[in-house]
């Protein structure tokens, strides 16, 4: 078996000097990255602000003298969820377009019960059915293909879903060049 090259023992002055210097470091960053945090805040809360009182909907670029050939370009990014509604969808789109998008998934809550009740000839569906929990989602790639194809309209899902917004976040970036047909600040 191969030895492997280790790196001599560190002595215990140095060990000790290794611990001091990564202690102070991290502490240094955790002092700056919390300063970080608290203007990064304020920032949020300052570009808000300004975005919705300027009526500016996505970004904004600055021109500065001392940066040359170059704009900072603020950008407002906000993302949003759908979630749709199964049942509503289903009654929206009809019983043979919902089978295509309504994902079901049963579940059987007591498989003793469930059993025993079969063994018994005469089944009634009602009851069958009252042993089973029944889960529905939306394939929304399905959905979205339909739509695609013309086999269903913006206007039949119309009520189905709900858009949840997250809270914007503003990013700076550098821009290179200018652009004459935008605006600048």
């Amino acid at each position: 078996m191969a030895k492997r090259n280790r790196k001599p023992k560190l002595s215990s002055t140095e060990c000790r000097q290794s611990v001091r210097k990564f202690f102070e470091k991290q502490s240094k960053f955790k002092q700056v990255q919390s300063q970080f945090n608290e203007l990064k805040a304020q920032f949020s809360g300052d570009m808000e602000d300004y975005f919705e009182c300027e009526g500016i909907d996505k970004s904004l670029t600055f021109s500065y003298d001392d940066l040359v050939e170059s704009d900072l370009v603020v950008n407002r990014i906000q993302k949003s969820s759908v979630e749709f509604d199964p049942d509503k969808l289903a009654k929206a789109l009809g019983k043979q377009l919902a089978k295509q998008v309504i994902i079901k998934k049963y579940e059987i809550t007591d498989m003793d019960a469930l059993i025993a009740y079969l063994k018994e000839c005469d089944v009634d569906p009602k009851i069958f059915k009252s042993f089973l929990n029944v889960s529905q989602t939306v394939d929304t790639q399905e959905l979205d293909r339909l739509e695609e194809i013309g086999k269903i309209t913006a206007e039949q899902v119309k009520g189905c879903y709900t858009v949840k917004r997250q809270k914007p976040y503003f990013t700076v970036g550098v821009k290179r060049g200018h652009d004459d047909g935008e605006q600048k600040w």
